[in-house]
C-alpha cells in the first residue's frame, strides 16, 4: 500500500529542476546560437552602414541640385519691369576649368580644382527700384543748372569712382540710400541693352545740389577703359572677361541696379572632403567666409550652356566659357548668349579606411560608392 511519505518523495523528485548536465547543455546550445547571431550581425553591420551613408549621399546630392535648379530658374529676374528698362543682360556666369581627354583632374582619390567649375546666378534686388545715373563733366555732383541730368560727358566708371542717382519719386534720398550696403555689386546698363558693367560699392552717402538731394554711390576701383573690371571689384565675374559686352559710360536714360547674385563653387580647404557651397554675394559677403555647404564629398561639379547666336541655337552644351562668342574674333565669355544650363554633380560616400573593406568602385577605383546627377535648367527670363 502507498504511504503518504512515498508519495511526497516521488513528487519532490519531479520538482527538483535541471541537473548540472542539462544546464551545461542548454548553455552550450545558447552560446552556439548567440555566436551565430552576433557573427551574422557583425558581417551585415558594415553593409547596413554603407547603405545608410549611400542614402545620405543620395539625399544631399538631390537637395543640392534642387536648390541649384530653384536659383537658376530665376536667373536674370528681379529687376523692375517698366518703360525703358532693357532686357536683362546676363542670367548666369559660368567659369569652366577645362580638362582635355588626355588629362586627369585627380590623383588617386584626391581631386584638384580643375575638377570643378563655378556658377553665379545674376539676380537683382526686387526691393530696390532701379534708378538713372546722373553726373557732371568733372565727376562731381551736378551743378544747379544741370540738376538731375547728365551733361555731355556721362557717368564714367573708368575715370571717376562716384555715381550720383536721384531716388525714386516719393522716396527720400536717405531712405533709398539705406537699400545699399558696402560690398554690394551694382549693375550699370544702357537703356537699349547694348552694354553693361558692374562695380562694387565702397561707400554710400547723400549730397545736395540745386535743391536736389542725390544718393552718392562710391566704388573704390575704376573699371578699365572698355568697362571690364577686376575680379576684386566684381565678385560675380560678369564684367571681368566679357569685353565685347561692357562699357564705362552711362547717362540719365540708363540704369543703376542693385544685385543679389548667388554663387556656387567647391570648397577645397579640406582636400579629402570637397564641399559644394552656396553664397549670396551682397554686403561684401564671400564664399570663403559666408558660403553655406550644400553637399560634402563632391568629386565633380561641371556646368555647361546651350547658346544662341542671333537666331541660331547650339544643339549641344558647351563646357568652355572662353568660347562663348558671337564671332571668331570676339573676346569670349559672352554670357548674353546663354539660354539653357546643364549642371552635372558627382559625389561619393566618405572613403573607407578599414583594410578589410575590399570594395572598389569602377569610376575611379576608390574605396567608396559613387553617385551622380545631371540636370538641364532653363532660366525663365533668358528662355523668353
Amino acid at each position: 500500500m502507498r504511504t503518504t511519505g512515498s508519495f511526497l518523495q516521488r513528487r519532490g523528485s519531479r520538482l527538483a529542476g535541471f541537473t548540472l548536465i542539462e544546464l551545461l547543455l542548454a548553455m552550450a546550445i545558447f552560446g552556439v546560437i548567440s555566436g551565430a547571431a552576433f557573427g551574422l550581425m557583425s558581417q551585415n553591420q558594415p553593409l547596413f552602414n554603407q547603405q545608410q551613408i549611400q542614402a545620405a549621399l543620395n539625399i544631399s546630392t538631390r537637395n543640392a541640385v534642387a536648390q541649384i535648379q530653384t536659383d537658376i530658374v530665376n536667373g536674370g529676374s528681379g529687376y523692375y519691369n517698366t518703360v525703358n528698362v532693357p532686357g536683362w543682360p546676363v542670367g548666369v556666369v559660368i567659369k569652366n576649368s577645362v580638362v582635355t581627354s588626355a588629362q586627369d583632374c585627380h590623383t588617386g582619390i584626391t581631386y584638384s580644382a580643375t575638377c570643378f567649375d563655378s556658377l553665379t546666378v545674376i539676380v537683382s534686388d526686387p526691393a530696390t527700384t532701379p534708378v538713372n545715373p546722373v553726373a557732371s563733366t568733372t565727376g562731381l555732383i551736378p551743378s544747379a543748372a544741370n540738376a538731375g541730368k547728365c551733361t555731355s560727358n556721362t557717368t564714367d566708371t573708368n575715370t571717376y569712382t562716384t555715381i550720383y542717382v536721384l531716388p525714386p519719386t516719393g522716396v527720400t534720398a536717405a531712405t533709398y540710400a539705406a537699400n545699399f550696403f558696402v560690398g554690394d555689386q551694382i549693375l550699370l546698363e544702357r537703356s537699349d541693352g547694348s552694354y553693361y558693367t558692374t562695380v562694387k560699392l565702397s561707400a554710400i552717402g547723400t549730397a545736395v545740389s540745386g535743391g536736389k538731394t542725390y544718393v552718392l554711390l562710391t566704388h573704390s576701383i575704376l573699371t578699365a577703359g572698355n568697362g571690364t573690371n577686376t575680379i576684386a571689384d566684381d565678385v560675380t565675374g560678369m564684367s571681368v572677361d566679357s569685353s565685347d559686352q561692357t562699357w564705362p559710360l552711362y547717362c540719365d536714360t540708363d540704369w543703376v541696379i542693385r544685385l543679389r547674385p548667388i554663387k556656387y563653387d567647391v570648397d577645397l580647404s579640406v582636400p579629402s572632403d570637397p564641399k559644394l557651397r552656396r553664397t549670396v554675394l551682397e554686403k561684401g559677403q564671400t564664399p570663403a567666409v559666408d558660403g553655406v555647404t550644400l553637399s560634402e564629398q563632391v568629386i565633380g561639379f561641371k556646368v555647361g550652356a546651350s547658346l544662341v547666336s542671333g537666331t541660331t541655337d547650339t544643339p549641344t552644351y558647351n563646357f568652355d566659357s572662353s568660347t562663348f562668342k558671337m564671332t571668331a574674333l570676339a573676346a569670349g565669355y559672352d554670357y548674353t548668349m546663354v539660354r539653357s544650363v546643364m549642371v552635372s554633380l558627382v559625389g561619393r560616400t566618405p572613403p573607407v579606411q578599414d583594410p578589410t573593406y575590399v570594395f572598389r568602385n569602377s569610376f575611379d577605383g576608390g574605396p567608396y560608392q559613387i553617385q551622380g546627377v545631371s540636370v538641364v535648367i532653363n532660366p525663365r527670363n533668358m528662355s523668353m
